[in-house]
């Protein structure tokens, strides 16, 4: 009897190093393809903030020589920084979004770790049953 048990004890602590080995790896593998997702929104993001400061100073610089002939330099300079701010503004925005949407939980692992449990509890459950 206590052979059988010794044995039984042994059998599932193997089973449950195996288990969190697995899931170990599935989580690396799962959060590393979580944190992939992250490249998009975050390379639109800086490539929004680069468009924006090239754009502010070429809308600017012509917007301020433009308009300075009709309503003065200060307000040609200001009417130009708003729209370029503005287009910044949005491609900013729009990155931050799509970031938002982003989930870095390692929810499949998380299931199959749940399930394994499970299934472990269940054989070791019934293997009482049967003793």
């Amino acid at each position: 009897m206590a052979g059988g048990l010794f044995s039984q004890a042994r059998q599932m602590a193997g089973a449950f190093v195996q288990l969190v080995q697995t899931l170990s790896r599935l989580t690396a593998a799962e959060l590393k393809a979580n944190a992939g997702s992250l490249r998009t929104p975050l390379l639109m993001m800086a490539a929004g903030v680069v468009l924006a400061v090239i754009a502010s100073a070429l809308v600017v610089t012509a917007a301020v020589l433009a308009l300075a002939q009709f309503v003065g330099a200060l307000a040609a300079c200001a009417i130009a920084a708003a729209v370029a701010a503005l287009g910044g503004w949005a491609l900013v925005r729009s990155g931050l979004s799509k970031l938002s949407s982003t989930s870095l939980v390692p929810r499949r692992s998380m299931a199959t770790l749940q399930a394994q449990v499970e299934r472990l509890s269940s054989r070791s459950h019934t293997k009482d049953i049967a003793q």
